[in-house]
């Protein structure tokens, strides 16, 4: 696994990204950009989880495979299974909604905008922000 460090003041960019992220999620899904809320989706979840590990471990993951940043966090021995799979199920939507012909239903966006609205609130709560 690629890992970068990183100075632990610099989370704070990395939530503020996820921030954004989420932001621009919520108004595509307003305005019925169900492909276009997914890709925030999933990019406001890898960098809440920068963000998370950037700040107990001056460390983010950096390899091709996001979802190896598992690894890295269940080194910080918080993440429990639920939070895991919250993670886990957005990031498997990356190569579907960028790469790939499929489109991405309503249902199926609104949805990962609730997981996404969860895992960012966790973050924060344990981030303090």
């Amino acid at each position: 696994m690629k890992i970068i460090r990183v100075n632990k003041e610099l989370y704070k960019n990395y939530l503020k990204k996820a921030q954004e992220n989420f932001e621009s999620m919520n108004d595509n899904i307003d305005n019925n950009r169900w492909n276009g809320a997914v890709v925030n989706a999933v990019h406001c979840v890898i960098n809440s989880a920068d963000a998370l590990t950037i700040f107990f471990k001056g460390e983010r993951h950096a390899g091709e495979k996001h979802e190896d940043v598992v690894k890295l966090l269940k080194t910080i021995n918080i993440m429990d299974n639920k939070k895991i799979q919250q993670l886990l199920n957005v990031l498997h939507l990356k190569n579907k909604v960028e790469y790939e012909e499929v489109l991405v239903s309503e249902t199926n966006a609104k949805d990962t905008q609730k997981s996404v609205e969860r895992f960012l609130n966790w973050i924060k709560e344990i981030l303090k922000e």
